[in-house]
Parts: C-alpha cells; structure tokens; sequence
C-alpha cells in the first residue's frame, strides 16, 4: 500500500511539473514574439463558444492576414459569458501586451442579465481610454447594440459591422441560433478586414 501510495505521490508530482514546465515554455514564446499584436477583446463570439480554437475569428483573421503578407500576432481574450464589467477588470495583461490594434467585442451578456446600458456604456468608454493613451487603434465589433455602437462613433472609434451577412443565416450559425460556425467566422474576418486592413497599411 505504501508503494502505491509513493507512486501516486510521485506521479502527481510528475505531473505538476509537466504543467509548470508547458506554462514556462508557453510564456517564453510569448515573450520572444515579437510581432505586432491584435488584441480581441470580447465575449463567447470572440472566444469561439462551440468551435475548435482555429475556428474563433482572431485565428482566422491572423492566418488571413498573413495570406495578405501582415504578420501580425492576434491575441484571443474572449471570455465565454463576460459582460463588459467583468472584461474590464481583466485589462491588465492585455494593456502589458501593447497592442497596436484593439477589437472590442461585448454587449450580449450584459443584455441578458439585465445590466443597466449606462453601465455598459461606461465600462466600454473605460476600455477604449485606457487603450488610448499607448497608441492603440481601436475598433468596436458592433451592429447589435446601436447605444455601444453610437458611444463608439462618439469617441471616433470606428464600428465594424460583426455580423453582416452572418447573422439570421441558419447554415452559419450553431444549432443555438446565436454563435457562428466556422464559415460565418470566416465572413465576419472579411467585414473586419474591409475596416481594419486600411489602418494596417497605414502603418507599415
């Protein structure tokens, strides 16, 4: 029994280290890429709720920039369930990363749990001025909520139209009716790309 329960130790201990050792490593490229990055920022839509990782748009949209010769790092932090208070606490890292570009996500889950719109337009207006001062271009991923939509335009942060063309098509979207599937991530990557493409040739 003490054997066992040596080798169980023992085989916890081998996996704790393995854990550290991919965390170490993962940090570690992190800190040596040096790309510019794409921060998205956002909720289950950017998460990528019901598909593989590669599908979620800030993959797609950093392997499609690369087909058009941008090499950029496109960083997902969407959050499954985030309302736009909970976003805003965890600005911290995404500031560390000193994006060159801000898409801004959110609005659904402050809606279904009843938060007050003067509430969510606070925490966003937050969002994009703490943004700001670094020299981040920021966007918002809209066409939902026309008052995060107009606070937007109010702080000349362009409003790219997130679901066009996706939205209230069946075959791109998941058997909830809400998130995209694969192929309407891909659509949505272009009607990002048709606002943001120009600001990223702006600055090479």
């Amino acid at each position: 029994m003490r054997a066992k329960a040596m080798d169980s130790q023992q085989s916890r201990c081998y996996d704790d280290h393995m854990i550290l050792l991919v965390a170490f490593l993962f940090l570690f490229f992190q800190a040596n890429d040096h790309r510019p990055v794409i921060l998205a920022i956002g909720d289950s839509m950017t998460a990528g709720y019901g598909v593989d990782r590669e599908s979620a748009y800030p993959a797609q949209l950093e392997k499609e920039l690369k087909n058009r010769g941008y090499d950029y790092r496109v960083v997902n932090q969407g959050v499954t369930g985030s309302t736009t208070t909970q976003a805003l606490s965890r600005l911290t890292r995404g500031l560390a990363l000193q994006p060159q570009i801000v898409i801004i996500q959110l609005g659904g889950n402050d809606v279904s749990q009843g938060i007050p719109r003067s509430v969510a337009r606070e925490n966003v207006r937050l969002m994009i001025e703490r943004f700001k001062p670094g020299g981040a271009k920021i966007f918002f991923a809209g066409g939902r909520f026309p008052y995060l939509d107009d606070l937007a335009r109010e702080l000349n942060v362009p409003v790219i139209p997130f679901l066009e063309g996706v939205g209230g098509h069946p075959d791109l979207l998941l058997t909830d009716g809400i998130h995209p599937t694969g192929e309407g991530y891909a659509i949505i990557v272009q009607n990002m790309l048709k606002v943001i493409e120009p600001v990223i040739t702006a600055r090479r």
